[in-house]
């Protein structure tokens, strides 16, 4: 399991959409015959621009807590930990047995 580069690259290009946000405000102010319905329109493009990055960094998110979830379980020192754990129930377990 990885964080694939392209998940990285699909949330830095949302970023870089949603960052553009001031700039098309500016844009929209400059040339808009009727701002209410522009600035409307404006909003419903972030709206949907933001939905895009939340939905990247939740992914992203994912990846590395599954990463991050794997990796502990693949420590060596805590595989070592679970196999001395094992032993010592299957030695407890055979011990019970003859009682």
């Amino acid at each position: 399991m990885s964080v694939d580069r392209e998940d990285l690259d699909e949330l830095e290009e949302s970023m870089y959409d949603c960052w553009c946000i001031t700039a098309d405000i500016k844009k929209t102010l400059d040339v808009s015959d009727n701002i209410e319905d522009d600035v409307r329109a404006l909003m419903k493009v972030y709206d949907i621009k933001f939905k895009v990055l939340a939905n990247n960094v939740d992914e992203v998110d994912n990846n590395l807590t599954n990463l991050r979830e794997t990796w502990e379980e693949m420590r060596p020192d805590r595989v070592a930990e679970r196999m001395k754990l094992e032993k010592q129930l299957d030695l407890f377990e055979v011990e019970n047995v003859g009682c």
